[in-house]
């Protein structure tokens, strides 16, 4: 695969990242007082929630596997339909099929790149241990937890893909690169220093985010434990 795929299908999983991370931003913009529910309270449902699905993902056929089936058979079934009807002289069947099969191989390349191997073994489980991080930093540091979920989305994705488009010197005892550090330590020292105006502390803190996400077993995990604890040490403002 050259670098500008890995690039592109690294920017297509790090779209899926900022996406789904948007939910963490949620109780932060939305006032889920009135219903209720609490800041603890919603990230432990959506980290009940991920594990849920991560289970049944590990039990049963993988959910791109069960996404191809159900493309698979659905062709069939528009084809069988269509024979049926009494328009189906009207249809080139052949046609028909062949961009219906194109379809089934663009989806499959699609989750091809996104995916990554460990993910095709034993689930999606950057996903629920970035749920369990942001869940622990909620219980040990409370509103502090905004900085590690804004360090997980943007230290992430801009560290990962800076590597993957500059990468060259790997640091030492990590898979990261130190082109794709850089990156992500400048993204995220100016988006902290933009909402906090705290120079000495937004640095800390993308220091921290490197070396969490260079060294860490699992950077969805490590990246926002150590990072809002850094935040609450040095009490930083509460980004809200």
């Amino acid at each position: 695969m050259s670098r500008l795929e890995q690039l592109r299908a690294m920017a297509l999983r790090k779209l899926i990242h900022v996406v789904l991370s948007v939910f963490l931003v949620i109780p932060f913009i939305v006032n889920l007082g009135i219903y209720g529910i609490s800041t603890t309270l919603y990230f432990t449902l959506i980290t009940l929630g991920v594990s849920v699905i991560y289970v049944i993902q590990v039990k049963r056929p993988i959910i791109t596997i069960m996404l191809l089936d159900a493309l698979t058979s659905a062709r069939r079934s528009i084809l069988q339909q269509i024979t049926k009807s009494p328009i189906s002289s009207a249809i080139p069947l052949d046609t028909l099929d062949d961009s219906l099969m194109k379809l089934e191989k663009t989806v499959k390349e699609l989750l091809d790149n996104v995916e990554r191997d460990y993910e095709r073994r034993g689930g999606y489980l950057g996903i629920l241990m970035g749920a369990i991080g942001v869940l622990i930093s909620q219980l040990l540091t409370g509103n502090y937890v905004i900085y590690g979920i804004v360090s997980v989305i943007v230290y992430d994705t801009m560290s990962a893909l800076g590597g993957t488009l500059l990468g060259r010197v790997k640091l030492p005892f990590s898979n990261a690169t130190m082109e794709g550090a850089l990156v992500g330590m400048a993204s995220l020292a100016i988006v902290l220093f933009i909402l906090t105006n705290q120079l000495v502390g937004s640095l800390a803190i993308t220091v921290v985010a490197a070396l969490a996400e260079a060294y860490g077993m699992e950077d969805n995990l490590a990246i926002p434990v150590t990072t809002s604890l850094v935040a609450l040490v040095l009490k930083l403002p509460i980004i809200v």
